[in-house]
């Protein structure tokens, strides 16, 4: 790909700027700062002089020219210049949904019959292939372009449709062009498996988060993916200004708290060698483990701290809470896959002590013994600590049988691990 562009706001994370030609996702909060910072990187841009396009799916194009003149910018006159560009998607779905809704209104069928729904990808990438064998000429190349929330997109386009146009034209359209092209999609609008396939496609992944500290909502911003480009990964808070501008103001620079906590490790069984063997069976199975163990998370007061592949990292209140959470979890998957006839498997390891939460990350020792407890368990089964065993041996119908003091890699001490009998084991 050609040179880089330095995109302002996020050069002090990317100092080595962005692929003219890249195609970079935005992952967001509902509650976040996006749509602020997403004007203010258009803005400051602009007052570059480096020609960009402004995509509105969700707000009405005058919104986003307030919001720019707020900023010292005079959108008008820029346009007039050839400088700046909105794509309206708004109005679009706007007049759809207008039309849908009166059923007998005339200009409804002459709507379907030209575009049947406001985004028609087979209509669309057959332009766009017209148009990359034509070639762009120089005025066309090198535009910022910026969305504020294409995930309305998946209202009317299927996941799958959605991925394999970008795979197969969409990219391609955006290299032809030149075109650093940032697409922005709110957090869990798509299926985990939409989210996995789309971000293999991108040259980077942002997000852009929410949270709530100290009795108050904080905003923070990070790249968490930048190929080819050294860049800061550390989350960096970002506070709006009277005018509407969002500016960096550092690293999140977090107390550290410590506090004893149950930590949890759950990691599928067999994960890895059915990736190589059929990609789209284990990222359907991925996404139904997924979507079954996380209400059982939530039920018993679990905070999903991190996965990590087909692994999660769960926070609990207490080394009981823990242990119930892991048994629903294992009779979920059991019943799971006597209905189905399945042969999902998990292994869930569980050990309390001192935790240290920084930046939103749960570290420890803590952490490390309960990583390395759950590989001892057996496929559908659950291990403990010898600390969680003293505080559950009382409260469980459940036998647990001790299975000695084993040796963990980067624990000091050997630690005594036990194992709950559960009755749909053999």
């Amino acid at each position: 790909m050609p040179e880089s562009l330095k995109v302002p706001l996020l050069s002090e994370l990317a100092p080595d700027g962005f692929f003219y030609g890249g195609h970079y996702i935005v992952e967001f909060d509902p509650d976040s700062l996006w749509y602020e910072t997403s004007l203010t990187m258009a803005a400051l841009a602009l007052k570059q002089g480096v020609k960009t396009e402004y995509h509105v799916f969700q707000h009405y194009p005058s919104e986003a020219v307030e919001a720019f003149t707020k900023l010292g910018v005079d959108a008008k006159k820029l346009e007039e210049e050839g400088l700046l560009r909105f794509w309206d998607s708004y109005s679009r779905t706007v007049d759809y949904e207008a039309a849908m809704k009166d059923k007998r209104s005339a200009e409804l069928n002459s709507w379907k019959s030209t575009h049947d729904k406001p985004f028609d990808l087979k209509k669309t990438s057959e332009a766009v292939r017209k148009e990359m064998k034509a070639g762009y000429p120089d005025q066309e190349k090198r535009w910022l372009h910026i969305d504020d929330n294409t995930a309305i997109m998946l209202q009317y386009v299927d996941d799958e449709e959605f991925v394999d146009m970008w795979r197969t034209g969409g990219v391609t359209y955006i290299r032809a062009r030149e075109t650093p092209h940032f697409l922005a999609f709110v957090k869990g609008v798509a299926s985990d498996a939409f989210y996995i396939k789309y971000e293999a496609l991108c040259d980077g992944i942002i997000d852009v988060v929410a949270k709530e500290e100290g009795g108050r909502i904080e905003n923070y911003i990070r790249i968490r993916m930048l190929r080819g480009k050294v860049f800061d990964s550390r989350w960096h808070r970002i506070v709006l200004g009277s005018n509407g501008e969002v500016r960096l103001v550092g690293t999140s620079l977090q107390v550290e708290q410590r506090r004893l906590a149950a930590i949890m490790f759950i990691d599928m069984v067999g994960y890895t060698a059915l990736s190589q063997k059929n990609e789209s069976v284990a990222l359907e199975t991925l996404e139904r483990y997924r979507k079954l163990v996380r209400p059982i998370f939530e039920k018993h007061g679990g905070r999903e701290v991190k996965t990590i592949g087909d692994a999660f990292l769960i926070e609990l209140g207490s080394a009981l809470e823990a242990v119930l959470c892991a048994i629903e979890i294992q009779s979920s998957v059991h019943s799971l896959n006597l209905e189905h006839g399945g042969k999902l498997q998990v292994r869930i390891g569980i050990h309390v002590g001192d935790v240290v939460h920084q930046e939103g990350d749960v570290l420890g020792d803590a952490v490390n013994v309960a990583s390395r407890i759950e590989p001892l368990a057996e496929p559908g089964g659950v291990c403990i600590s010898e600390p969680v065993y003293v505080q559950v041996r009382n409260k469980l119908e459940h036998q647990i049988v001790s299975l000695g003091a084993q040796t963990l890699k980067n624990v000091d001490e050997p630690v005594e691990v036990f194992k709950l009998s559960l009755p749909w084991k053999v």
